[in-house]
């Protein structure tokens, strides 16, 4: 009995077990999770933050142990140029959409109707954008022209997939706004694992994609 029980603490606290994998990336996740809300803080570094983000969970991804902190860290000093440039682009077109749709919401002639619609088709199609643009940048050495450029026929190439993960985050926006119950139980949840969780279920699908048009 006793050696039985010896061997079941061993294998419960041996960190190469399943168990012990799964809450290596539970930890890992939480904490670039709260590096990437303390370095998005000042809205002009966020496309930085989203890059290194991404870039850290492909380390956390493909490895074990990564000293996630000093990978973040690393990222976000290597790639601030290229992230501020995204993040200046992304957040000036979907602040156009936004302001726009919020403008002329009340408006009912037809000219408005059709400018609401283009509205949230350069929302959608910005949203999709860069849901392949800071993955491919943290997974591949990029240009600023080139990344746009690649993820622009990727996401026409794959736009089910890309359409799917926006039709995720509405729902889930959706049910958060439902009540003050989900909201609040919502954002506890984003501020301790959410963004990392979802990007990181992201690049387990990009990933793929990715691995399609790769030369062998």
């Amino acid at each position: 009995m006793d050696k039985r029980g010896t061997r079941l603490i061993e294998t419960i606290f041996d960190t190469d077990n399943f168990f012990m994998q799964i809450c290596e990336k539970i930890l890992d996740l939480a904490t670039v999770n709260l590096l990437f809300l303390l370095t998005s803080l000042p809205l002009l570094t966020i496309g930085i933050a989203k890059l290194s983000l991404y870039q850290t969970l492909f380390e956390i991804k493909g490895g074990r142990r990564v000293k996630v902190t000093a990978v973040y860290i690393k990222a976000f000093r290597e790639n601030w140029r290229l992230g501020f440039k995204l993040g200046l682009l992304e957040v000036m077109l979907s602040a156009i959409s936004i302001f726009d749709l919020l403008l002329i919401w009340g408006q009912e002639a037809l000219p408005f109707q059709i400018l609401k619609v283009a509205c949230f088709a350069l929302l959608i199609f910005t949203t999709a954008l860069f849901l392949c643009v800071y993955p491919l940048a943290g997974r591949f050495e990029q240009s600023l022209i080139g990344g746009l450029q690649t993820s622009l026929v990727l996401l026409s190439l794959n736009f089910p997939w890309f359409f799917l993960m926006i039709a995720i985050l509405v729902a889930i926006l959706t049910v958060l706004l439902s009540s003050g119950l989900l909201l609040l139980l919502g954002l506890s949840l984003f501020v301790l694992i959410g963004f990392a969780g979802l990007a990181f279920t992201q690049i387990t699908v990009l990933e793929k994609i990715f691995a399609k048009y790769e030369r062998p």
